[in-house]
Order: C-alpha cells, then sequence, then structure tokens
C-alpha cells in the first residue's frame, strides 16, 4: 500500500501547513517533525481523509482519496486502511478501557482477538487498568489505551500524533518499542509526528516542517 502526498497545503489565517509532499511505500517509517503551529497534525488530518486541502491531492495506491472517493469511502478507507490515533481525549467515558479498546473493531465489523489485546495491553503495561475507567487512569495511561485501540484495527496505515507526549520515559520507552516491533514484524507502514528525539534512533525517514 502506497501514499502519496502531492503538494498539499492547508491555511488557517497567518498559520497552517506550507506546500509539502512525500511518498511512503509499504512498510516505511516517517517521523515528522516541527515547531508548534507548523501543520503537522494538519497533515496528519489531511492524509487520513479528514480534512480537505487548499491545494494538492492525496493519493493512496493512485487514487485521489478526495476527488476520487466520496465520502463515505473515505470512512471506509479510516476504518479499513488508515488508523489514526489523535492527540485528543477521544477514549468513551463510559465505556472500560477494555471496552474502548475493542469498540472500533467491533465497530467496523472485525472480529476481536482477545488473545491478541490482552498481548498487545500487556505489552504497553496498562493490563492493569483494563477494568476501569477513562477518568480513573493516569493521562500516561490513556496515551497508551489510544494507541493500543487503533493498533487494533491492524491498518496497513498508522498515524500517530505525538504517542509519547507527555509520558515519563519509561512509558515513552515502552510505545517506541511496540510501534518498531508492529512496523518491524507486520510490515505496517507508520506516520509518526513527534518531538521525540529517541525515535531517529530507529533511522526512520524523516520530514521537518517550517
Amino acid at each position: 500500500m502506497n501514499l502519496k502526498v502531492d503538494n498539499i497545503s492547508k491555511k488557517f489565517g497567518n498559520n497552517g501547513l506550507k506546500e509539502i509532499g512525500f511518498l511512503l511505500q509499504q512498510g516505511d517509517f516517517l517521523c515528522i517533525t516541527g515547531q508548534s503551529g507548523c501543520g503537522k497534525t494538519t497533515l496528519l488530518n489531511i492524509v487520513s481523509g479528514m480534512l480537505t486541502p487548499d491545494t494538492g491531492d492525496v493519493y493512496i495506491n493512485e487514487k485521489n482519496i478526495y476527488y476520487d472517493m466520496k465520502e463515505k469511502e473515505r470512512t471506509q478507507l479510516r476504518n479499513q486502511t488508515i488508523g489514526y490515533m489523535m492527540q485528543g481525549n477521544s477514549l468513551i467515558p463510559d465505556l472500560t478501557v477494555w471496552q474502548n479498546i475493542i469498540c472500533p473493531v467491533e465497530l467496523v465489523g472485525k472480529k476481536v482477538n482477545q488473545k491478541e489485546v490482552k498481548k498487545l495491553v500487556k505489552k504497553l503495561g496498562i493490563d492493569n487498568v483494563c477494568e476501569s475507567f477513562p477518568s480513573d487512569i493516569s493521562g500516561g495511561e490513556y496515551r497508551r489505551v489510544l494507541l493500543a485501540r487503533v493498533m487494533m484495527l491492524n491498518t496497513e496505515i498508522l498515524l500517530v500524533d505525538e504517542p509519547t507526549s507527555n509520558l515519563d520515559e519509561n512509558s515513552a520507552k515502552i510505545v517506541r518499542e511496540v510501534l518498531y516491533e508492529m512496523h518491524k514484524e507486520k510490515g505496517v507502514s507508520i506516520i509518526v509526528v513527534t518531538h521525540d528525539q529517541e525515535f531517529f534512533a530507529y533511522h526512520p525517514k524523516r520530514l521537518s516542517l517550517y
């Protein structure tokens, strides 16, 4: 699965995403860096099909996701092909951690692999909070639950926005290792927006926005 971003831009007043392009091939690991306000999250929103760019095009296997697809198709694309871990507090407050993790899988009509869920939550160090509600867990645990939720969709492309933000070093290391493992063992194409310099030790591709 190849992703091509061709000279996209998006303006919000005096700020926004300046024209940018890149090619993400199957199995690539791309880190996106840049100062606050340069459009990193905006870029992920466009790539995921959630935000139409002012200029440029986004292609999945040579199909333009904004001009060759309707909104329903883009929604299906996010559910089946592109997993997206956003920065916000998007867990459902009335569901337990476990239910939050498996809910998206069930919503897209996939079968929940209970064994795989247990393995993943243990790797991420959140197996002890699976019966807790989002309001009862720490900020670091919350971030790892968000990651587990999107990883369980087993999409071919994974977009991750600041996965180690506000985590202590031990928790950040766990998150990095889980992403590296997913990339290496499953061949998932990953785009990570991050300020975490430790990601670069893995020698992924790097794109800096200004």
